[in-house]
Order: C-alpha cells, then sequence, then structure tokens
C-alpha cells in the first residue's frame, strides 16, 4: 500500500492507540521478568489536562516505554485524588447554582451530591491522558476514595492512633475562611505584599496617670505628661479587638516608662496590661507590640506564657464574631479599611506607612490564611523524620537533580506535626467516636468501623448503644490517602504479603514537580519505611515549571496557557510532546513555545518518510 507523503497524525495515532487498548499491550502481570514500576502523580478528580500534566506524564511514558523496550515488565498505574477542598468548593458552587445551600443538607444528602459530581467528571482527565498517548495499564485505575484506598487510609489511622502518633488537640492552626477549614503549614503560600503599617496610639489608662506623672518626675521618661500614649505598628488593626496586652523588651531604654503601666485598646476602650518579654524586637517600629493571643501563634506563646485572655474576634468564614463588640458580621478585610478610616477620625493614628511584607495564603483557595485556636488531630512527625531523612542524604532513594536534597533535609530537620483534620465532608471520615463515660466524663475511642468502635467503648461504659456513639465530623486531609499511593495501588496496607505488592513494590522512578516535596514526595517515603520498611522509590524525577517564552508562569488568568487538546489536534500528540522535550532540562523551569511542536511535528514527518522508504526496499533472498 502506498504511504502518502505527509505524516497525518489523525490517521495513526488514534487508530494505533485502539489497538495497543484492545490487544492489551499496556497490562501488566507478576512474571518472571524484572518489574519496572511507576505510580502516576494521582491529578484531582477536579482537573483538566494542563501543560504541567503533558510534561510529567511524556517524561513517565518515556520512561515506561522505554522499560518494555528492555524487556521488564513495566507498569504504569493511574488514578485520581479526590482532591477534599477543591472538590467540595465545586459541588457547593454547583448546588448554590440550584439554591441549595451545603447547611441546607445532611452530610448523606452533601455526599450523594458529591459522589454525583464525580461519577460525571472524575474521569475527565484520564480520558485526556488517553489523547496524549499515555502507555498506563487502565485497568489498574485507583481513586484515593475508592474502597480498597479507603480501607487502608481508615487502617492506617487506627495503627498510628494506636502507636500514639496521632492525637487531638487545640492549636494555633492556618484557617482557610474561603473553604471554612485547617490548612497544614505546607498548604499555605507565603507571597510578597505592598501592604500598610498602622502607627496606633494606645492611650495610658486614667488610673495609671499619676504613676507616668511621677516618673516623669523622676526623669525616667521625657515628654510632656498631658494625653501620653504608647505607640504600636501593626499590618492587621482589624485585629485590636482581641488584644489582651501590650508587650515591651525588659532592655528597651525607650519603652522604660511603660513599665508595670496600662493602656487602653484604641476604639475598643478595654483596659489592657503592659507585659514584658525578651521575644519584643527593640528595632521594628515602636518596640511596642499588641498581643493578640487567638490570631497569632507567637502572641498565642505569649498569651499562654503569661497568662493572657485569649479573645477569638473572627467567625469561621473570616466575618467578625460577636466577641469582636465592633464591626459584628462585617469581612474582615473590610473592617481593615474601615477601621483604619475610624482611627483617623478618633485622632488614634499616629500615621500610616506603605510596607513590604509576606502574607500566608490558602494553596486550595488562594485566600489570606487566618491564624486560629482550633480544635484539631494532629500527627506527630518526628519519628517520621527520623526515618525518612538518611535515605535520601544517602542516596538510597536518588533525587534528580541532586539540588533538591538540601531542601528536602531542611523540611525534615525543621518538621511540624501535621495537621491531618480537615472540616469538610467529602473526604476519608475520621474514625473516632465520642460518647460518655460511666461518669458522665467524654470519652473518645477510635476504630476502623463502629462496630469495633462499641465493642471498645463497652469496655469503658458496659451500658453504652451504638446510637450512643457520635462519629467524629471532619474529614482527612487530602494528603493523608496519597501519601500510601504507591503502597495501596498494590493493596498494600489491606493485605501486606500479597502477590502484587510483595512484586512491583518498592516502584521504581517516581516523576514529579518540586512544589509538591513537602506534600507528597517525603511523606510517601515515610509511609514506606512505616509500613514496608524500605523506600516507597529508587529514584525521583523533578521536572520544572512550564513557563511561557518570556518566562511567566502559565496559567488561565494570564491567558498563556494554551489548551493541550487543541495542541494535539493541530501538531499531534508525538509532536506535541516531542516539542516538550525540546524545552525540558531535568528540574529547571520549561520555556515552552509552540513553534517547538511543530519541530516536533517536523520531526515526525521525517521519521514517516524514512519509513516510507524503507519500505520501498526490495530485498534478495
Amino acid at each position: 500500500m502506498e504511504l502518502a507523503s505527509k505524516y497525518d497524525p489523525q490517521n495513526v495515532e488514534a487508530k494505533w492507540y485502539e489497538y495497543w487498548l484492545n490487544n492489551k499491550l499496556f497490562s501488566s502481570k507478576p512474571d518472571g521478568r524484572e518489574p519496572y514500576t511507576v505510580v502516576i502523580p494521582p491529578p484531582n478528580v477536579t482537573g483538566v489536562l494542563h501543560m504541567g500534566h503533558m510534561l510529567n506524564n511524556t517524561i513517565q511514558d518515556i520512561l515506561v516505554r522505554h522499560a518494555r523496550m528492555e524487556g521488564k515488565n513495566a507498569c504504569w498505574v493511574p488514578g485520581t485524588d479526590h482532591a477534599s477542598i477543591a472538590t467540595e468548593a465545586k459541588v457547593v458552587n454547583k448546588l448554590a447554582e440550584q439554591g441549595i445551600k451545603k447547611t441546607d443538607l445532611t452530610r448523606d444528602e452533601f455526599l450523594k451530591h458529591a459522589w454525583d459530581w464525580t461519577d460525571e467528571h472524575g474521569g475527565i482527565i484520564l480520558k485526556q491522558l488517553r489523547k496524549l498517548g499515555c502507555s498506563c495499564d487502565w485497568e489498574r485505575t485507583a481513586f484515593t476514595m475508592d474502597e480498597k484506598r479507603s480501607e487502608g487510609v481508615i487502617k492506617v489511622f487506627c495503627d498510628l492512633y494506636n502507636k500514639g502518633l496521632i492525637y487531638r488537640g487545640v492549636r494555633m492552626v492556618n484557617w482557610d475562611p474561603s473553604a471554612k477549614t485547617a490548612l497544614s503549614d505546607e498548604e499555605v503560600i507565603y507571597k510578597d505584599e505592598h501592604s500598610k503599617l498602622y502607627h496606633l496610639k494606645y492611650y495610658i489608662a486614667p488610673e495609671d496617670q499619676s504613676k507616668v506623672e511621677r516618673k516623669h518626675e523622676e526623669n525616667v521618661m521625657h515628654q510632656d505628661c498631658k494625653g501620653y500614649y504608647a505607640v504600636v505598628a501593626t499590618t492587621r488593626p482589624e485585629t485590636i479587638m482581641g488584644d489582651s496586652a501590650m508587650c515591651i523588651n525588659p532592655d528597651d531604654n525607650k519603652n522604660t516608662w511603660l513599665k508595670g503601666l496600662h493602656v487602653i485598646v484604641p476604639l475598643v476602650g478595654r483596659c489592657i496590661p503592659i507585659i514584658e518579654d525578651s521575644y519584643v524586637d527593640i528595632q521594628f517600629g515602636t518596640g511596642c507590640l499588641k498581643v493578640t493571643p487567638a490570631h497569632d501563634i507567637n502572641d498565642h506563646a505569649l498569651g499562654l506564657k503569661h497568662g493572657l485572655e485569649t479573645i477569638d474576634i473572627f467567625n469561621d468564614n473570616g466575618t467578625l464574631s460577636e466577641a469582636a463588640g465592633l464591626y459584628v458580621g462585617q469581612d474582615r478585610m473590610d473592617v481593615r479599611k474601615q477601621i483604619a478610616i475610624d482611627l483617623q477620625t478618633a485622632e488614634l493614628m499616629e500615621k500610616v506607612e506603605d510596607y513590604d511584607n509576606k502574607v500566608g495564603y490558602s494553596e486550595r483557595t488562594n485566600v489570606p490564611i487566618e491564624p486560629k485556636l482550633s480544635t484539631q488531630w494532629f500527627l506527630s512527625m518526628q519519628h517520621f523524620a527520623d526515618i525518612a531523612l538518611d535515605p535520601v542524604m544517602n542516596d538510597e532513594i536518588e533525587f534528580y537533580p541532586k539540588k533538591y536534597k538540601n531542601t528536602y533535609r531542611h523540611w525534615l530537620e525543621n518538621i511540624k506535626d501535621w495537621c491531618i483534620s480537615r472540616q469538610l465532608w467529602w473526604g476519608h471520615r475520621i474514625p473516632a467516636y465520642y460518647f460518655k463515660d460511666q461518669d458522665g466524663k467524654p470519652a473518645t475511642v477510635v476504630a476502623e468501623n463502629i462496630e469495633n468502635a462499641l465493642e471498645q467503648a463497652k469496655r469503658i461504659n458496659p451500658s453504652i448503644k451504638q446510637a450512643d456513639l457520635e462519629q467524629e465530623s471532619d474529614c482527612l486531609d487530602t494528603w493523608f490517602s496519597s501519601w500510601l499511593w504507591p503502597i495501596s495501588v498494590f493493596d498494600g496496607i489491606n493485605n501486606p504479603e500479597n502477590e502484587e505488592v510483595k512484586y512491583y513494590y518498592p516502584t521504581s522512578d517516581l516523576v514529579t514537580g518540586p512544589d509538591i516535596i513537602f506534600f507528597w514526595v517525603a511523606r510517601m517515603i515515610m509511609a514506606g519505611y512505616e509500613y514496608r520498611q524500605t523506600f516507597p522509590f529508587k529514584h525521583v524525577y523533578f521536572t520544572g515549571i512550564v513557563r511561557d517564552n518570556i518566562g511567566r508562569k502559565m496559567s488561565k488568568s494570564l491567558g498563556n496557557s494554551p489548551d493541550p487538546l487543541e495542541l494535539i489536534a493541530k501538531y499531534g500528540a508525538d509532536g506535541v510532546r516531542m516539542g516538550m522535550m525540546l524545552s525540558a532540562p531535568a528540574g529547571n523551569d520549561i520555556l515552552f513555545d509552540e513553534s517547538l511542536c511543530e519541530q516536533g511535528r517536523n520531526f515526525n514527518n521525517k521519521i514517516w518518510n524514512a519509513f516510507r522508504l524503507v519500505q520501498g526496499w526490495e530485498t534478495a533472498i
């Protein structure tokens, strides 16, 4: 048959991909060959294909196809992540369009909507990966909330709780007022912002005026006695309603006159003490610090140390609560603008300066996070840091490029406990059950199911019935399921001795972005050593960020990110993948230009014509 002189990927790629699928050429079963295993970084079930997925999955496909050519038993496991915050937000928005509020529904009713949404949208990105030509073993497709994975997550939670590594307590957490849930430290992205530094006047309390006058007579301070006040510089004037004290450094000579006095919180009128602590930076601002224990982690530590009152002035959605007394029900950002005006009007603002600082934003919803005291579940991380650091430092697990070893080490050497609870309904519900003991005091048991919970509870209170058990309403952080991914896709948590996990685990290579080195890579290493006593993968290849040809990160808002499916339709999957790889140095950002896809298509055309030439040869027998 005479072949066309120009390669047409649309006539070739779909045909052969279907042939490969129909003949199960991507399928893998344990046999006597050397295994080569790759697990896909599971994209969010809410997601659609973007250029970062294109790069990451192209590299994985190259590695997997090369392993097949070497005669290895290549197994590339696909799947998706349930993405608690993102998916719940999508479902809430969809319900809102129908005039339904989440609060109008029971948990089961809401979850039915969430599963319906997932069933409708959840497979989109995996179908798009087929368009890209990915040679995954699609029969192995896993989902972080399917039955096997869910069973494994709950089993691990119970195990770690029984080991004393999971605990529940009141801690200062990062609060997302949009999603109305706690976040881990790793889910907070710090951004440089041009803000304002507000210098507020805290007048000396009337009952302390005589003390000030005596200090003036004793030359302890050198100001006019009339209307004495201290100045506090803050970027967050909307939090003054939660002030419990002012703090000065005991070695700060300029503020010696304030020792032992009280001041009045501007606008609020509350009298608060001036405390002394070396924590205060003498060089910052005026050296006077407002202490708001409920809304800053360092202030909270000062509050505990000095026995200060904790006044939580924010509702879960970022509006001011009744406890604030002022601006009740208004959004915190609106209050910041209004309170600045009101302070100026009341002559309680000394000045306002431009100020550059870093502000923490929710990685999920892109709103400023709010430090908040909250009862949450935590995983103690020091044990995991201890078992996960050396394998990377000693190259038992190899990072490419090597520079990311330092990033990894810094995080593990400064590890903090992981806040694993989320105030959501979509996700793995925490398997803790609350009830009353025989004396009527609160009691808690943790169990894989309510039957086991009841059995445990009866040992504490024999009269307890199943209806008396109230399960924790919070869900687990999404990453608490994905950190088990290399094990759970082979059912290695529920059935640790099964043939597949023993054959395919540890996996060979992981391809991922450096932005999730803490979220995912480090935690998978921890889980691997905890539950399989070995590494989850031998090599980690970190890709760069895909940027446009002038260096900007690709995003929908900038309008500089092409639709990968349109590129595939125009240049063919291999043409686009070739174009990506022409500009993809390991670990460095990729400056992508559509002209690279054209180069890829032209190269494919040369291969096509080479094949036409070879096909036309006649061989002598």
